[in-house]
């Protein structure tokens, strides 16, 4: 529940429409208890043959005798007091009949001030009271549910933007991430937490702003007008509630051991959709339709299960608030008719009233506890929604919470324009304990120079220029850039300086135009042309009827995967950065293609630090040095004619470039 009160402490920001939605409750409560008011005039006078004119003269007669009647008793007590009666009783009695006294006499200038103002303003027939009666209570009716629906457009307000809200702080800490933590955790899980976990929380602010205010509030209204006829038989009667809030207390924590399996059933099979329609063309070549129909059907089944189960805590929510209810209703019941029939004032020696009740008076009572438990009953439907929403906000909070490894120190340091040298020294890392990917690597690349890095898949190639990124920090060692670490400074100053393309380029859905200026938007048309011609993407642009207005498709998938390698270039070579790093990324580039785009690079990697990793031997002819890697290590530091003479040489002897 902590967490789901940060939820609330950020929908605070609207306060004013949450005030306006509490005043509209309160209203709601308001015209609740007078609707079920109207049926007291409605038992009482006009079935009788009254008018309310009537009905009125009747009671200020009535009243007037209770006040005579109390003031004689008041006055005899007074004798028997100044003549020194031995009653120790006598001065609290005397004290009680005063009370009853002025009481009688305070109901009695009620009701003749209310007959003055009524006299000339309502209808002089019984008939006629029950049409305005009924009048009245569809003018309240309609005025209530205009008051419904205001109501409940101001609380989605309030949960709608406060879920959009969570939605951009979350997606915020999604994207500083430290990247190891979003590789294991997997895009089901965070995709759950964004949309699944945040419509609950939203569901649940929906509740609590509209529901656990409203319903409450018309339970309010007829608590006051029940005490007003009789408060002691009104807790009677309400014994019964404590017992039915610790049963419901009770199943409200298995509910949320059952939400959280539930929600991790989601993200599994939202995972299984993710994996298997990413993976469609191998799972099509393969034939594997059938395992995964089997795959999803046992996640699916898996969720179905766990959904049951809160289903069924669900279900056990109304049974428990209803059976509270019917017994609460049964022993007012019973209090009430042995109090009106037997004309007692007395239960089991507690004083209920002060005088006996009447049956139409109890009916009105019966009426207002049938008020309470249509309120009572959706605020028992509501729990599961509050709980689920107290479920989700800890999964929210605990998860995006946690402090990212790979941040802006406090006292960070500046970021040089890199100019000098790129040195690794003594780095190691491992993407898990025990297993250890890069060992004890020093490595001094100056400013200016292009290095490619060779070596067997495995030999952490891609994880040495990922280190340089900062997308993950070594175990042991520092990464210095013109003698200043990696790890004090900012991350994302640090990254304006480097452009990566990778083996697997993943575009944006929009158009060739969009995704090549990705890197810099504010780049002008002739910048975006110049990087276009280097990266020969014009060449097969040209050809496009929409040119550069093309669309992608999903993660560039109209597109060949050369075509998508060269905009990936483009886009990074329109960065202009000073570092950049080519990871396998000219792999599905045709070998014509590759040896144009080498020829452009050439002239733009001049007065860049430049980083190959690669398998081509055509890739190496841009390099001014080749740096081998071999499980972890440097094996090897060659100048490219160096490399081929040993290669040409002796082939076996070191990781070969294929």
């Amino acid at each position: 529940m902590p967490y789901f009160l940060k939820a609330i402490k950020l929908s605070l920001r609207y306060r004013w429409t949450i005030l306006a939605s509490v005043l509209n409750a309160l209203l709601i409560g308001v015209l609740w208890g007078v609707s079920i008011t109207t049926v007291y005039p409605f038992v009482e006078i006009v079935f009788e043959g009254k008018t309310i004119q009537t009905w009125l003269d009747d009671e200020i007669e009535r009243t007037k005798e209770l006040a005579q009647q109390y003031g004689a008793d008041v006055a005899e007590l007074e004798r028997q007091r100044i003549t020194g009666a031995s009653d120790i009783e006598l001065p609290a009695r005397l004290e009680q009949g005063r009370a009853r006294c002025g009481k009688a006499q305070e109901t009695l200038s009620f009701y003749q001030t209310l007959e003055s103002w009524l006299d000339k303003r309502i209808p002089s027939t019984p008939f006629g009271t029950l049409l305005m009666v009924m009048g009245f209570l569809i003018a309240v009716t309609i005025l209530k549910g205009v008051c419904m629906v205001l109501n409940t457009v101001l609380v989605a307000r309030v949960a709608n933007r406060t879920a959009m809200d969570m939605q951009r702080i979350f997606y915020r800490a999604a994207l500083g991430m430290d990247q190891q933590r979003i590789e294991t955790t997997g895009a089901a899980p965070l995709m759950t937490l964004l949309s699944h976990n945040i419509g609950l929380v939203s569901a649940g602010l929906k509740s609590l702003y509209g529901t656990s205010i409203r319903e409450p509030l018309k339970m309010f209204a007829c608590l006051i007008a029940a005490c007003m006829i009789s408060w002691r038989l009104l807790l009677i009667s309400l014994l019964a509630a404590p017992v039915g809030a610790l049963l419901i207390h009770h199943l409200s924590k298995r509910m949320k051991k059952a939400s959280l399996r539930e929600m991790g059933g989601i993200a599994s099979v939202l995972q299984n959709i993710l994996e298997t329609l990413s993976a469609i063309r191998i799972v099509r070549i393969y034939n594997r339709e059938p395992r995964e129909r089997c795959r999803f059907k046992h996640s699916a089944r898996s969720l179905c299960k766990l959904s049951m189960k809160m289903a069924y805590y669900d279900s056990l929510v109304r049974p428990i608030s209803e059976l509270v209810g019917v017994v609460c209703l049964a022993v007012a019941v019973l209090a009430g008719a042995y109090l009106v029939l037997n004309q007692q004032t007395h239960l089991l020696g507690i004083r209920i009233s002060d005088k006996p009740l009447t049956a139409s008076t109890m009916f009105v009572f019966y009426a207002m506890l049938a008020g309470i438990s249509d309120p009572a009953r959706k605020m028992g439907d509501i729990y599961n929604v509050l709980v689920r929403a107290a479920v989700a906000s800890r999964s929210l909070y605990t998860f995006f919470e946690q402090p990212a490894e790979i941040a802006a120190p406090a006292d960070a340091h500046p970021v040089p324009l890199h100019a000098k040298s790129i040195r690794f020294n003594e780095v190691n890392f491992a993407y898990r304990p025990n297993q250890t990917i890069l060992k004890k690597i020093c490595l001094e690349i100056p400013f200016g120079q292009t290095v490619a890095v060779v070596g067997a898949n495995g030999s952490g190639k891609t994880t040495l220029v990922n280190l340089l990124a900062r997308f993950y920090d070594p175990q042991w060692g520092d990464i210095f850039l013109d003698g200043v670490k990696l790890r004090a400074m900012n991350p994302r100053k640090l990254r304006q300086q480097i452009g990566l393309v990778t083996q697997e380029p993943i575009l944006f859905r929009g158009t060739i135009w969009e995704n090549l200026i990705y890197s810099r938007p504010n780049a002008s048309r002739e910048e975006v042309l110049q990087a276009s011609r280097i990266a020969r993407v014009d060449d097969f642009v040209r050809q496009l009827p929409d040119g550069y207005q093309t669309h992608v498709g999903e993660r560039g998938g109209m597109l060949s995967g050369g075509q998508r390698q060269r905009i990936a270039l483009a886009c990074a070579i329109l960065a202009n950065p000073r570092i950049m790093i080519f990871d396998e990324a000219t792999s599905q580039i045709d070998r014509a293609t590759e040896q144009l785009v080498h020829v452009s690079l050439r002239e733009f990697l001049k007065q860049r630090t430049t980083i190959f990793v690669t398998h081509r031997l055509s890739t190496l002819e841009l390099a001014d040095r080749i740096i081998v890697l071999d499980n972890g290590r440097i094996v090897g530091d060659y100048s490219y004619a160096e490399y081929m003479s040993i290669q040409n040489a002796s082939p076996p002897t070191l990781p070969a470039a294929a």
